[in-house]
């Protein structure tokens, strides 16, 4: 099991400051989709060039042009690189035949997937090197409790029908229907309160953000969330 810190909201110059104070308890450094937004490749590659025994995760969320996409971000120093699981099955294709070629791994984002046992199985006959199953920001803040209800109302009423309302559920789903070749990740507001809900699951991957990129000390925050699963 390992430990991604997502690093989304700190302004891009405490990004170096706190992968610095973090470093020794995390895996993979992601650089989220806000901060590609606001500097492109920039941060990827600024956080390679001073961090090269981590991977870094560039969170790209392709929609198209994956070979393409895929490519730059590995070019910058990438080890890994998102893909909406929405996106047509070429696009993820060619995204991984990218990931193949340059030595990197792909991750697949469930967001937005109606159904997730039919096409994680699809992404992962496609060679996807990661399911992660997320709850996103907006539901995130609908929520009292993301892992258990990330959607309101009548919507989660009615997912919670079919089995996927919540990042966990969607999370054994994957488990039950795919071959354990792609590796599961997860993501959703996770916190000290309901990180061993989450270990129990058994992901491969766990993705983590504000918890400790918020925290008045970064580095114990990271320390006790890693101290919940095994190195």
């Amino acid at each position: 099991m390992q430990l991604q810190v997502t690093l989304d909201t700190p302004r891009i110059d405490q990004c170096a400051e706190i992968v610095e104070q973090i470093h020794e308890y995390v895996d993979i450094v992601e650089v989220g989709n806000p901060l590609i937004i606001e500097t492109g490749l920039q941060l990827v590659s600024a956080l390679r060039d001073e961090f090269p025994q981590l991977d870094i995760c560039a969170d790209a969320k392709i929609v198209n042009s994956g070979h393409y996409i895929a490519s730059r971000c590995f070019d910058r120093g990438a080890s890994v690189v998102t893909i909406m699981g929405v996106a047509a099955d070429q696009t993820v294709e060619g995204a991984v035949a990218a990931a193949e070629l340059m030595g990197g791994r792909i991750m697949a984002d469930l967001t937005g997937i109606a159904d997730i046992a039919n096409r994680a199985r699809e992404l992962e006959e496609l060679g996807v090197y990661y399911l992660c199953t997320h709850t996103g920001y907006e539901d995130r803040q609908l929520a009292s409790n993301p892992l258990s209800d990330a959607r309101p109302g009548i919507a989660r009423a009615f997912y919670s029908m079919l089995g996927y309302d919540n990042p966990l559920r969607e999370l054994n789903l994957v488990h039950a229907n795919t071959t354990g070749r792609a590796r599961t990740a997860v993501v959703g507001r996770i916190n000290e309160d309901n990180i061993d809900e989450v270990v129990a699951q058994g992901p491969e991957l766990i993705l983590i953000g504000r918890a400790i990129v918020g925290a008045i000390d970064p580095a114990q925050a990271a320390a006790d969330l890693r101290h919940h699963f095994a190195w």
